[in-house]
């Protein structure tokens, strides 16, 4: 028989007075979770009815299985569905439970019964940990028991679904417990539920100040090398933990353990505060007073920090250039210090006059931010001058920030989960050359920091800044990551980039075509995947098979071993190859790869295959194919120069029609300009046409323009050859030329910059 007063007794007595905990807890995990899986299956029939529809019923049933596998593993497993019930529950029942907390006639009378305040706790908790397993556990038994009756569960569904279960039940402790100790810091509900709001959003205002002061006044900060593993909250962990597991990350284990220890350490503070936690604390906003101060404080100092950035954002207060707008900044710090103080003090003693109490704290608070924002604004740390020891690093990752060898990268793992430049550097990339990397960190820094502090006065034409991303690998394990600006055209750090980019190392990490992971891809020939492969230029495309793209890659990674980066520099393209990969992932939806390989002069041994393959083609324009060539000039420089002058002197209300500009030495050819300003965006056209029919005019013309698809328009990282960014050619071939039947009536080309024909120039010049 059990005894009135035994454990088991006292927790069926609580949970009479938690019904309705249970019976939310009940409709969420037994009636909303089944309902929530057997809308997911039917989503899948419609999806397979839509395929049988248009492709048949034989593809359809091939892909049903599958579907409905895929399905159950998402349904059952990490689904926002599940998540948000679970933390709901976790708010419910941690204020529900300890509600008499904030009722003084309710705390005399539990204080009256016959059990010890430690015992009351561990039934409260307890109870409000079964309230949540139990449901659970029910509705995960009945949603398998759907999921099976349509055929959707095997032993992979199984394993997702209880793998959910004790990371969702992690997830619930965490949140339970940061709710219980909100609610044994508080004696009113409302201020409750705020100090849930702020446990939850603390971490992340704290890093948005932290990301924010570092962009603001440190020149090489690097966004990528800011990730912190999250401590402070429950659901940041949780969503790390999440998606590490779903990427299959041995990694993320560590934010198992850190919601772990993160419901472990709460669960012992709230303990140890209820057992503390005074019986007059009933009603006021917080249990002890001398959590007042530290409270504000912390709450107060990153609001105000944040608010000032966010008024240096609006008034475009940049430190590393000027320090034009800091008294916005200051001023707006000190008034939202002032301001924030004075509301925390009225809520906590229920009284406008509050506002006035307790002015020390605003000067501690004001002392602590002040100090925050002088370690940045004068970086007490050293983060802008850092350079590692090169005996300390093990290895380093160098990321160029832009097109480089070619202008489509797509970044993938061996298994193909997709990758981002950084990412694929850091797992890829390990290069040997550390001294190299540090001097031209150390070199870029000097020069670039000289160029910004003389900005007014200092522009050097011959530079050309690059931004790239530099990974250190310390040997203590630690890695530190900075951004470059790197003068791509002075000759001592093009000596270091060619020993840099030059190394095998850095091409398997930054290429995608020199690394085995495309050439897997490739060879891959499952069902699930589709490949398309095209070689050529501006008018030339040839489909490629697989088998041959596997044994050209396997010549270009030859080719760019020896490749330097002044040989890329001082070259262009003669051929792209074009690599689309697509893979069916679930029905209507897939994922696709899109990768473009550059072929240069200088991959001798490429050009050969591909000449002995029968896939080269020269790109040089025949004269003879050609019917007329049109020349179309933007004029740039002379339309942003009359934007500027008639921005200053055409009234709100005007329309301005500037005129039509003809070349009177023109006859037969369209060659007029249509120059007007519109206002409001003082949109000026200055294009002008000319058309050259003339054999000797496309002769000359032919010669020198280059297929408009293999050359960029406006930046390359290397600071290379680009193209005129003032002309679009376009050639129109003769009806029986070669060019015509493989490619069409017309085809897009452009100039070489400082390569345009001086008759071209004279013809398409703006006239004012």
């Amino acid at each position: 028989m059990m005894s009135k007063n035994s454990f088991l007794a006292n927790v069926k007595e609580n949970n009479k007075r938690r019904l309705w905990v249970w019976a939310v807890s009940i409709l969420a995990f037994v009636l909303i979770f089944p309902v929530y899986v057997a809308l997911c299956i039917e989503k899948v029939y419609n999806s397979v009815e839509w395929i049988a529809k248009n492709y048949g019923i034989e593809l359809a049933n091939q892909v049903l299985y599958n579907s409905l596998i895929g399905e159950m593993q998402n349904a059952l497993g990490f689904s926002w569905v599940i998540m948000l019930m679970t933390a709901g529950i976790a708010l419910f029942s941690a204020i529900q439970g300890f509600s008499y907390l904030y009722s003084r006639k309710k705390i005399d009378f539990y204080m009256g019964m016959p059990v010890k305040r430690k015992k009351r706790f561990l039934i409260i908790w307890f109870n409000g940990i079964l309230l949540y397993i139990l449901p659970y556990l029910a509705g995960l038994c009945i949603s398998i028991l759907i999921a099976a009756g349509n055929g959707a569960v095997n032993g992979a569904v199984i394993r997702s679904a209880f793998i959910a279960f004790g990371v969702h039940l992690l997830f619930y402790l965490g949140v339970y417990h940061m709710v219980l100790l909100a609610v044994m810091l508080t004696g009113n509900i409302v201020i409750t539920g705020c100090g849930v709001l702020v446990f939850s959003l603390y971490e992340i205002v704290v890093r948005l100040v932290l990301q924010d002061y570092k962009e603001t006044f440190f020149r090489y900060y690097s966004y990528y090398g800011d990730e912190v593993t999250p401590v402070l909250s429950p659901f940041s962990m949780y969503a790390y933990l999440v998606d590490g597991l779903n990427r299959g990350d041995a990694g993320a284990f560590k934010y198992f353990i850190g919601l772990l220890i993160f419901g472990t350490s709460l669960l012992v503070l709230s303990y140890l505060c209820y057992l503390k936690r005074p019986a007059e604390a009933a009603g006021r906003a917080m249990a002890f007073r001398f959590t007042e101060p530290v409270i504000k404080v912390l709450f107060v100092v990153p609001v105000a920090l944040l608010a000032g950035s966010l008024i240096g954002d609006t008034v475009n207060f940049e430190p590393q250039s000027s320090m034009d707008g800091i008294g916005y900044v200051i001023f707006t710090i000190l008034l939202v210090l002032v301001i924030g103080c004075a509301i925390m003090q009225v809520i906590f003693e229920f009284d406008l006059k509050g506002c006035l109490h307790k002015k020390s704290h605003i000067i501690v608070s004001g002392i602590i931010a002040a100090l925050f924002f002088m370690v940045f604004r004068y970086d007490f740390t050293g983060y802008d001058a850092y350079v590692p020891n090169p005996e300390k690093v093990e290895s380093v990752a160098f990321i160029p920030e832009g097109s480089y060898l070619t202008k489509y990268s797509t970044y993938f793992s061996d298994n193909g989960t997709y990758l981002s430049g950084q990412e694929y550097a850091e797992r890829y990339m390990n290069l040997n050359n550390v001294e190299e990397v540090c001097e031209l960190a150390d070199w870029s820094m000097k020069n670039y920091n000289e160029v910004c502090n003389l900005y007014d006065r200092y522009e050097d034409e011959d530079a050309h800044w690059s931004y790239a991303t530099v990974i250190y690998r310390l040997k203590n394990g630690r890695k530190v990551t900075r951004q470059l600006w790197v003068n791509v055209n002075e000759e001592r750090t093009v000596q270091l980039l060619d020993t840099i980019m030059g190394s095998k190392e850095f091409k398997e990490g930054y290429l995608p075509g020199v690394s085995q992971n495309l050439e897997r891809m490739l060879s891959d020939e499952g069902s699930k995947r589709k490949v398309l492969i095209t070689y050529g230029n501006t008018v030339y495309r040839e489909q490629m098979n697989q088998s041959d793209a596997v044994s050209f890659l396997e010549c270009y990674r030859r080719d760019m071993e020896e490749v330097t980066f002044s040989q890329v520099k001082e070259s262009l393209p003669v051929s792209v190859l074009q690599i689309n990969i697509e893979e069916t992932i679930e029905p209507r939806r897939t994922r696709t790869w899109y990768e473009e390989i550059s072929i240069y002069p200088f991959c001798r041994e490429s050009i050969a295959w591909l000449k002995e393959h029968g896939y080269y083609k020269e790109f040089q324009l025949n004269a003879e194919d050609v019917e007329r060539i049109q020349v179309s000039n933007y004029n740039y420089e002379i339309c942003e120069r009359l934007t500027e002058r008639q921005s200053t002197v055409v009234g709100a209300a005007e329309l301005v029609n500037v005129g039509i500009v003809g070349i009177p030495e023109a006859t037969d050819e369209y060659y007029e300009t249509q120059t007007r300003e519109i206002y409001g965006e003082f949109e000026i056209d200055t294009r002008v046409y000319k058309s050259y029919s003339n054999p000797d005019d496309i002769a000359r013309i032919a010669d020198v323009v280059y297929p408009q698809e293999m050359i960029m328009d406006s930046y390359r990282w290397d600071g290379g050859i680009l193209q005129d960014g003032n002309y679009l050619v376009t050639v129109y071939f003769k009806a029986d030329s070669e060019m015509n039947r493989a490619y069409g009536v017309s085809a897009s080309y452009c100039f070489v910059k400082d390569q345009v024909p001086d008759f071209v120039v004279a013809d398409t010049a703006y006239r004012e």
